[in-house]
């Protein structure tokens, strides 16, 4: 079985990959639009039903509210 060569790319494929991101599709001076009332309920459901951790390595993650760790 054969090995594929890797592909090398040039500078402009290079900074398209790694310092613009993925490609805008609206103008990004455009307000986007506005959440409705059931976006915004979950919003605040998810904002108040857990909590940000940061243990001891410096890694964050979440934990639902009243819940202790052991």
């Amino acid at each position: 079985m054969a090995r594929q060569r890797k592909e090398r790319l040039d500078a402009t494929a290079w900074l398209a990959r790694y310092f613009l991101g993925p490609a805008q599709v609206t103008d990004p001076r455009r307000r986007g639009r506005a959440a409705t009332e059931a976006e915004a309920e979950r919003d605040r459901e998810l904002q108040g039903g857990f909590e940000r951790v940061t243990d001891a390595s410096g890694r964050v993650y979440l934990v639902p509210r009243g819940d202790e760790p052991a």
